[in-house]
């Protein structure tokens, strides 16, 4: 093309128009103006094309890009298979009837209340015998009371959600052996751009999942400690309110207690 450009030029400059003047013989007469123009023009093409050869030149060089980003790995991918730990449900022994629902529960989470209650002791409620608790002790005894009672819902609630995680496993395995199956799979079809973008997502997602459910764990855990705070706070507080009335009363108790042993003991009969 460089060459048929620098012919028209030449062709340009040498060229000449040939003119009858009114004497009837012909002159050669030379436009400065039309000369310039076809230069001006020839330039442009010139710089069209110096473009065109770089827009090939960087298309061809993003097809060889494209075409060395289609390849797959070397070899079997089958090789960077990993080796899925199955999940191990709780088991026990049924020897009175207690554990089964316990059993069922914390593998499936279903029925967790039942379940838990035939395996633990039964909380009984005082009833009318609460009116024989001296005054002072009945609010510390409701409190640790409600203790008892926060926990075996806090047990009840992680029971529930270590059942529900071992029931849907193998769901989740299901999915993930899909994802690798897929991710491993040398065809054409499943390495398009697209496609690996999907697995991708796919990967994100169940790791979400995955991580929500670690969470819930980890809340019902933190539940539990939280109840084990509580308990051992009321215990600490009992202690010093017990050691405030000792400071507070008891020299008077004491005293109480110890006068009129003598005659207590000698007035005594058999």
């Amino acid at each position: 093309m460089k060459r048929i450009l620098l012919s028209f030029v030449t062709a340009l400059a040498l060229g000449a128009t040939l003119a009858f003047g009114q004497f009837g013989f012909g002159i050669t007469v030379f436009d400065p103006s039309v000369y310039a123009e076809a230069v001006t023009e020839v330039t442009k093409l010139v710089q069209q094309y110096n473009q065109l050869v770089q827009t090939y030149q960087m298309i061809t060089s993003q097809y060889n890009q494209m075409l060395w980003m289609a390849k797959t790995l070397p070899g079997n991918l089958a090789r960077f298979r990993a080796i899925p730990t199955p999940w191990f449900l709780s088991g026990a022994t049924n020897t009175y009837g207690t554990t089964g629902g316990w059993i069922a529960a914390i593998n499936t989470g279903s029925n967790a209340p039942a379940g838990y209650q035939h395996a633990a002791e039964r909380l009984l409620p005082y009833g009318a015998a609460l009116s024989n608790v001296p005054a002072d002790q009945v609010d510390r005894l409701q409190k640790h009371y409600a203790t008892i009672e926060l926990t075996d819902g806090a047990n009840q609630g992680g029971m529930e959600t270590i059942g529900t995680l071992r029931s849907n496993a193998p769901e989740v395995e299901a999915a993930i052996q899909s994802l690798e199956n897929d991710s491993l799979n040398s065809d054409p079809s499943y390495n398009t751009e697209i496609a690996v973008l999907n697995k991708i997502n796919a990967a994100n997602v169940i790791a979400l999942r995955n991580g929500q459910d670690t969470n819930k764990v980890l809340v019902a855990l933190a539940e539990l400690q939280l109840l084990d705070a509580k308990r051992k706070r009321d215990a600490e507080v009992k202690a010093i309110n017990t050691h405030i009335q000792l400071v507070g009363q008891g020299k008077t108790i004491l005293t109480d207690q110890s006068s009129n042993w003598t005659a207590a003991m000698l007035d005594y009969r058999l």
